[in-house]
């Protein structure tokens, strides 16, 4: 008989170890460039009610196909959030925050079901960031100001081998018209088309276009462009959008088969993707776009918004094989050979600890190989102990990679010199 006691759900996992290492590191960096940006943080529920998703994006697939819906004990339709934009608008609305422009960011998990492959799980971490109700006359600052901080929070996770795609899709008059277009393209090719897409050819033939078996075939790649469609005004716009990336040297490359899963998107949208492969193609990491339409489901008219999303998994995969080095949560750690000197060890990690250090010390008593062996263990880059020979009121540092030692005194113990050793300013 199986048993579930010992594995997780398919297409979940657990953050241990060294993962839950570079998960917070990566989450830090969020936190910490949403202050930069002044992004205000936002927490909405996990679960829904599921209209919230089928009445703001009724033909993507996320929502036909992936949605986890549920009916609870009152016999409310419920269901688990797929992506974090929806859940925004709502809490807007209901908590009145539509007055005036305001940018907020989230960090959370998400729910889809879908096949779990490498890089796509069933529960993922999403981080967000959303400007709403912006001015029109700042669309194009808006837009600039979304892909600086991608841009940034990307250097500063040391990744560079990726590629910024855009395309603009106009408003919903001219989708129609286009979409029109191509379902009469399309029928000429429908026997040469996935059942999938022959599915997607009436209510969503965008989606032909980036699909991936789909956009590698020929009559795919002649398909009418979004571009033939545009107004005078869009194609001002677009220009405008590229002049804008080229006087801030951002590198961009123009897909005018990007359309996104989400179908509330309209006018500019953008997708980050991974041109190392090391998610074993060139899969999305990030990307977003303008919604102008979405608000208007939550009674917001004249809701001009933008915004991006990140795949933190996908992060976490790419931020891999990137670092060379093991991350480490360990600055210190406290070795003692005796009660006496782990009793002493206490008081240290105290005062250490209240300057911001991280540090653990062993609470029983060791000897000096099996000290040093569990100091080393524990990842941390340096070990402090007591030499048999040290004159009191001293302890000895060790680095825990070059094994160079330094004495230093407890009674005024020099926590800048401390702090240098650490962050590599000074080498011991």
């Amino acid at each position: 008989m199986k048993t579930f006691l010992n594995s997780s759900p398919k297409g979940t996992y657990d953050i241990v170890e060294q993962e839950s290492e570079i998960f917070l590191k990566i989450r830090n960096i969020f936190f910490e460039y949403a202050r930069k940006f002044n992004f205000s943080y936002i927490e909405t529920p996990i679960f829904e009610y599921a209209e919230i998703f089928e009445k703001t994006s009724q033909i993507s697939d996320i929502v036909t196909k992936e949605l986890y819906k549920f009916l609870d004990k009152s016999n409310r339709q419920l269901a688990l959030r797929p992506e974090g934009t929806a859940p925004i608008m709502r809490a807007i609305w209901q908590h009145k925050l539509h007055q005036v422009e305001k940018k907020f960011f989230y960090f959370g998990p998400m729910f889809r079901y879908e096949r779990p492959q490498k890089g796509r799980f069933r529960q993922f971490n999403q981080a967000g960031f959303e400007i709403t109700n912006y001015k029109p006359e700042s669309f194009f600052l808006q837009i600039l100001e979304v892909i600086l901080l991608v841009t940034k929070i990307l250097e500063n996770l040391k990744i560079q081998n990726y590629q910024l795609k855009i395309n603009y899709l106009s408003n919903s008059q001219t989708r129609q018209e286009y979409c029109k277009a191509l379902t009469q393209y399309f029928e000429k090719y429908i026997d040469k088309l996935e059942p999938i897409s022959k599915s997607r050819l009436e209510n969503n033939p965008l989606r032909i276009l980036d699909d991936k078996v789909e956009s590698s075939k020929d009559f795919v790649k002649s398909a009418p462009k979004i571009s033939d469609f545009w107004s005078v005004e869009d194609k001002k716009n677009f220009n405008s959008i590229i002049s804008i990336f080229e006087k801030f040297k951002i590198n961009y490359v123009i897909d005018y088969s990007l359309v996104r899963g989400l179908d509330y998107y309209d006018e500019f949208v953008f997708e980050f993707i991974d041109n190392g492969k090391i998610l074993g193609s060139k899969l999305t990491f990030a990307g977003g776009g303008c919604y102008n339409n979405l608000p208007q489901k939550f009674g917001m008219s004249n809701f001009k918004s933008i915004g991006v999303a990140f795949g933190i998994e996908r992060l976490i995969e790419i931020f891999k094989s990137n670092c060379s080095t093991k991350l480490t949560n360990l600055d210190f750690y406290l070795i003692g050979f005796s009660q006496d000197e782990i009793l002493k060890n206490f008081e240290l990690a105290i005062l250490l600890r209240e300057q911001n250090f991280r540090v653990d010390l062993n609470k029983s008593p060791l000897s000096i190989k099996d000290g040093f062996q569990k100091a080393k263990k524990s990842g941390a880059k340096f070990a402090f102990f007591f030499e048999k020979d040290e004159k009191p009121g001293q302890i000895s540092i060790k680095n825990l990679q070059t094994s160079i030692n330094k004495v230093i005194s407890l009674l005024n113990i020099d926590f800048k010199f401390l702090r240098t050793i650490i962050d590599g300013e000074t080498h011991v």
